[in-house]
């Protein structure tokens, strides 16, 4: 069950990367942040009151970890996306895919299972045909949103391994709260770096927007995201997430009329295939271990 809540927080998120684009045509960085983060602030600031859920030993400083993650991947993804475009911020963010093994591995520790490093690594070759970093008729400053939109990545990453770790010894709804609160703080200290603008005629357009990324994809999204992630280890996690690029590529070109070109194509193919091989040969490689009486090693 909690897989199936991954893939379809997954696919829904894709969309976000075409809105966020939208909406850096209308308003500064800094503004889109705090609205956003606010709206998701108030509504799971209205859910912490009704629920009143004890906090246990180390809340704090692993939802402030937490969420100075989620503040610096999406203060990049969202400055990233001024100049480069929401198919290519969609791939180069599943880059996380890579990240997420080496940090469960070597800094937590955790064993992982081979059919997950397989379908890591066929995920990120995919993410390259995608993204096509060497390619030749990209812009300087698209070349820039790229980099930023890596740093990015390996936030996320951060972020979704050790909320992997730590969110099954806290409440969903409060260290949700705590993480969104700390990107608000971040956005709204954003606020004086640059030119406040916004287009007063699009105010309305905006509103949408903010709407929906804040209380849907942010405050909605997240809390499921949290609920999840204390069911299934950080690989298995990020293997799901490797099916946001596709999903942004998609939208994007519906939304916008952003085209893929073949390799691209491929490259989304491979992504959906390295998907599969970990999730498949996962589930496979745990059942013979259950079968022959032993533990299966997590990831």
């Amino acid at each position: 069950m909690s897989d199936l809540v991954l893939v379809g927080l997954t696919l829904l998120w894709g969309t976000t990367f075409t809105l966020v684009k939208v909406a850096m045509e209308i308003t500064s960085p800094g503004i889109f942040l705090a609205a956003r983060f606010g709206a998701a602030a108030l509504v799971l600031g209205l859910v912490a009151l009704a629920r009143r859920d004890r906090l246990g030993p180390g809340f704090w400083r692993h939802g402030v970890a937490l969420g100075l993650f989620m503040l610096a991947g999406f203060a990049l993804q969202t400055v990233g996306l001024r100049t480069t475009t929401p198919a290519r911020s969609g791939f180069i963010t599943g880059l996380s895919v890579l990240v997420v093994p080496f940090v469960a591995r070597f800094r937590l520790g955790r064993p992982v299972r081979a059919p997950s490093w397989a379908g890591a690594a066929l995920a990120v070759v995919g993410l390259a045909l995608l993204a096509d970093p060497l390619g030749g008729a990209t812009s300087a400053a698209v070349r820039l949103g790229d980099a930023l939109t890596a740093g990015c990545a390996v936030a996320f990453a951060l972020q979704i391994t050790y909320l992997s770790e730590w969110s099954p010894r806290h409440p969903p709804v409060p260290l949700t709260l705590l993480q969104i609160a700390v990107v608000l703080a971040g956005g709204l200290a954003m606020l004086p770096l640059a030119p406040a603008r916004i287009d007063p005629a699009r105010l309305g357009e905006l509103a949408g927007l903010v709407a929906f990324t804040g209380v849907a994809m942010t405050a909605g999204a997240f809390l499921a995201m949290t609920w999840a992630q204390r069911h299934t280890a950080a690989v298995r996690a990020a293997l799901i997430y490797a099916l946001e690029p596709v999903a942004a590529a998609a939208f994007s070109r519906v939304w916008i009329g952003e085209r893929l070109p073949p390799a691209g194509l491929a490259g989304g193919a491979l992504v959906v295939l390295g998907v599969v091989a970990g999730e498949v040969g996962g589930a496979l490689e745990a059942r013979r271990a259950a079968a022959a009486g032993g533990a299966a090693p997590p990831g």
